[in-house]
């Protein structure tokens, strides 16, 4: 945390967001080249929610190790387990795991599997039925409290996740417990397996719905802004403390966003042929 901060100092807001921008731009294209070789790749989820994941990395995590003991780092939970091709993408943007690893994605022998596996390192938590890491990061937050650490802990999920009691119950524990540790984020791209969130089961007053279960609400009208989303994440550092309770921020986001023939509709996939055609034309402004 301390190098953090000095480097945090040493650098001015727009050099940092630049950087986020490069790792995030990278982690991208990792979606897609897991998507040119594996059709199953959840690649709108994934294309979602790869800025938020990047720019959280980025801020409170890119010092890992993957090597530490449970009470010495931030932990960052993948909830919406589906869109683990974005946290891979940024694992290997930062150097985590090897770059040509993701074209072994879902493979029987790959460490990179369809849904988040902690045997792999810097998985904090393996997910997959929704809602069920939310829960289990309520408890990580009380844990590192019962424990005395000043980590915190991020869980990531998805509006259409929403629709699990299992959420609810976590979030009315979460705020019993007081957890000013846990920092909740919605990737709010308002579509589902089955199509749009709010034809599907409407979520109705979404901001009203935490509020009621005790969470300060933040709404972010741009989860791709990157300078955005670190100073939505600073705030809800912020209030969490002075509050002493937790944050959800509801991100607004575009599924599928760069792929224009899924970009903000309910398809999750795209062919291999597709994402070989979008790797061969990419520049590096694109995506």
């Amino acid at each position: 945390m301390v190098v953090q901060v000095q480097e945090t100092v040493k650098k001015g807001k727009e050099e940092i967001v630049s950087e986020i921008s490069e790792y995030a731009k990278l982690a991208r294209r990792y979606v897609i080249e897991m998507a040119s070789v594996e059709k199953t790749v959840h690649a709108g989820s994934s294309l979602s929610v790869v800025d938020i994941l990047t720019t959280i990395w980025y801020m409170d995590m890119k010092n890992r190790t993957c090597r530490e003991g449970p009470l010495d780092h931030n932990w960052l939970i993948l909830s919406k387990g589906h869109a683990v091709p974005a946290f891979y993408g940024v694992l290997a943007a930062f150097g985590l795991i090897k770059p040509e690893l993701v074209r072994t994605i879902r493979d029987i022998s790959s460490p990179l599997q369809g849904h988040p596996d902690d045997t792999l390192s810097c998985v904090d938590a393996p997910t997959g039925s929704l809602a069920q890491g939310f829960s289990f990061g309520v408890g990580v937050a009380k844990g590192l409290k019962m424990k005395g650490s000043d980590k915190w802990v991020y869980v990531i999920l998805g509006d259409g996740e929403l629709d699990e009691g299992e959420v609810w119950e976590a979030a009315s524990t979460a705020a019993s417990l007081r957890l000013d540790n846990l920092i909740a984020i919605v990737d709010w791209n308002r579509f589902q397996l089955d199509g749009e969130t709010e034809k599907v089961k409407s979520k109705g007053d979404l901001q009203g719905k935490w509020r009621a279960f005790g969470w300060h609400v933040l709404v972010l009208d741009d989860g791709h802004d990157h300078e955005r989303i670190m100073e939505s994440i600073l705030e809800a550092k912020k209030l969490t403390k002075e509050l002493k309770r937790p944050v959800v921020i509801l991100a607004k986001t575009t599924r599928g966003k760069g792929i224009p023939t899924i970009e903000n509709t309910k398809q999750q996939r795209v062919s291999p042929e597709e994402a070989k055609k979008l790797l061969e034309s990419m520049k590096e402004d694109t995506l």
